[in-house]
């Protein structure tokens, strides 16, 4: 797999979509990292590469799309930052349970997260779909 697969499937399945050449500049941007800068692409890393200066309704459906399932080239992922400034991956699972009751579990005290929505930041991985090693 690589990246140019990629920018292949996105020509056949969305080149009539807005957010097309969007895909393709976040494709180009992940590609031409190094594989230890890949690890966590945040919102403002994906805006700045792409010169855009805020997030908007066009780069979350690019975003959408290159997380599907049927593109599978981003994994959305989630970390929160508590109150000690420590970083913690947040498991899929625990976020859509804290969407739903409005509660998240700190993952390592057990304890509930007061306002947790702001403590949690999206950021994307690129996929092995990319080639990137290790």
């Amino acid at each position: 797999m690589s990246a140019e697969d990629i920018r292949n499937e996105l020509k056949e399945r969305w080149s009539a979509s807005p957010a097309f050449t969007l895909c393709l500049q976040i494709v180009d941007f992940v590609e031409q990292l190094p594989a230890d800068q890949a690890r966590m692409l945040t919102f403002k890393t994906i805006t700045n590469a792409i010169g855009r200066n805020k997030i908007d309704d066009e780069l979350l459906v690019a975003l959408n799309i290159l997380a599907s399932t049927r593109i599978a080239a981003l994994d959305a992922h989630a970390m929160l930052i508590d109150d000690d400034r420590e970083e913690h991956e947040i498991e899929p699972e625990a976020l859509a349970k804290a969407q739903m009751s409005g509660s998240l579990v700190h993952p390592e005290t057990g304890e509930p997260v007061p306002d947790y929505e702001e403590k949690v930041f999206p950021f994307f991985v690129p996929t092995d779909r990319f080639g990137f090693s290790g």
